[in-house]
């Protein structure tokens, strides 16, 4: 196969890959409308009360039927959607909130803005998501909510999950700010959970470069959502009543726009991508060394959204994930094999520097999730532009790590 690019020889691939986020002339006249209509916020008052005109409310419908369900709640981030869905489950001071500890920091902030208590619990080495039997281990009589968050578009065991938080009466507020389009057992993943965050973020399947959406079944659950998101007005005949302490999280009327029109575009990118992945799947099984998390009958569909792929070091040689990964990079697959992160090791937890004493009841120093910290070395991370690529493109990505496999001498005995 020729000497390795990495080592001065020709790649395999030299063009470039789709590039995000996607757009069209589409999006450009969602903006020209909205900047045309002076109806900029979704504020309510905006709309004389007829809710149908905002792109928002239209957004808020056009999502919830997408996943399967009955009502959503369109916000101003991912972070947003999180604070006000752990909110209205009814975390508050010195309640317990059990959540992985490889998230971003998004999924914690939230919490301890209520003055709760983040729990880490260990995940799945196979998948990295949430150990059901972590999470029960975790739980004591504080405890109020249970967090899946669904790995770049991997579901969490939402059946076991499910099974374990009634058991204990818990809410399950799951972090799918990933998991645009991802199903369970072939419905979308956020009809498991009592309610689902999303974000709209630059990096995720779809994008206004800011924005998030609160999904749930619950009628009750959705109408707290909705009057903590803005600012804590009433409903109904309470509509110009300050009923609760809320936040204005409303989303613009621009960012629903935009997400209308992506939204639109969903279905297509998810097949796409999970042909990619099949396809992929199988030539990378032809090499070996590389594999994507465990295979489960119950997972019908995955965003993709932040693809990491299982690296097995011995079947290289020994060759370090990291020297692996530059390696791939060089051949035209762009890829990364980061160092691993779990947030208690961060100053904001280890140092303990939380704004309400509330929080502060655990020693983050003493936590330990040996499979979260584990990682490191046995994953890698590929940019979601490469399963938006072709056939073609999933051809080189395994004779790439063929031509590295197959060339190993060149890297282990530098």
């Amino acid at each position: 196969m020729g000497k390795l690019a990495i080592n001065g020889g020709t790649p395999v691939r030299t063009e470039g890959w789709p590039q995000r986020p996607l757009f069209d002339e589409q999006e450009l006249s969602a903006l020209e409308e909205v900047l045309r209509s002076r109806r900029w916020t979704s504020a309510p008052y905006i709309f004389g009360g007829d809710m149908s005109l905002s792109k928002v409310h239209q957004l808020e419908e056009r999502y919830a039927a997408f996943h399967d369900c009955r009502y959503a709640v369109a916000t101003g981030s991912g972070t947003d959607a999180l604070q006000i869905a752990y909110a209205a489950a009814g975390l508050g001071p010195g309640d317990e909130i059990i959540m992985p500890p490889n998230t971003f920091i998004a999924t914690a902030t939230p919490a301890l803005q209520l003055g709760a208590v983040p729990v880490f619990a260990d995940v799945d080495p196979e998948t990295l998501c949430i150990a059901p039997e972590a999470v029960e281990e975790a739980i004591t009589e504080r405890t109020r909510v249970i967090v899946p968050l669904h790995l770049g578009g991997y579901p969490a065991d939402m059946d076991r999950i499910n099974a374990i938080a009634a058991k204990h009466n818990l809410k399950v507020v799951a972090d799918a700010c990933h998991a645009h389009g991802t199903e369970w057992r072939g419905k979308k993943v956020a009809a498991y959970a009592d309610l689902s965050a999303f974000s709209f973020q630059q990096d995720k399947q779809i994008t206004a470069g800011e924005g998030g959406i609160v999904t749930t079944n619950d009628q009750g659950l959705y109408e707290q959502c909705y009057i903590l998101h803005n600012d804590g007005r009433g409903l109904g005949p309470e509509g110009s009543m300050f009923v609760a302490q809320g936040w204005n999280f409303r989303m613009s009327e621009f960012q629903a726009g935009v997400l209308l029109v992506q939204l639109g575009r969903l279905d297509e990118l998810l097949q796409r991508k999970n042909n990619n992945a099949r396809r992929l799947a199988q030539g990378l099984a032809e090499v070996g060394g590389l594999t994507w998390p465990r295979e489960d009958e119950r997972i019908t569909c995955q965003s993709y959204v932040y693809p990491r792929l299982r690296y097995y070091p011995e079947a290289f040689g020994g060759l370090p994930a990291q020297d692996f990964a530059r390696a791939l990079s060089a051949e035209g697959i762009p890829c990364g094999a980061g160092a691993g992160w779990t947030l208690y090791k961060h100053p904001l937890f280890s140092e303990a520097r939380f704004r309400f004493q509330s929080s502060r009841r655990l020693d983050y120093k003493q936590m330990n999730c040996p499979n979260a910290e584990g990682a490191a070395g046995h994953w890698l991370g590929i940019p979601q532009e490469v399963m938006l690529g072709s056939e073609r493109d999933m051809d080189a990505f395994a004779e790439a790590v063929a031509k590295i496999k197959a060339n190993l001498s060149e890297l282990l005995n530098r």
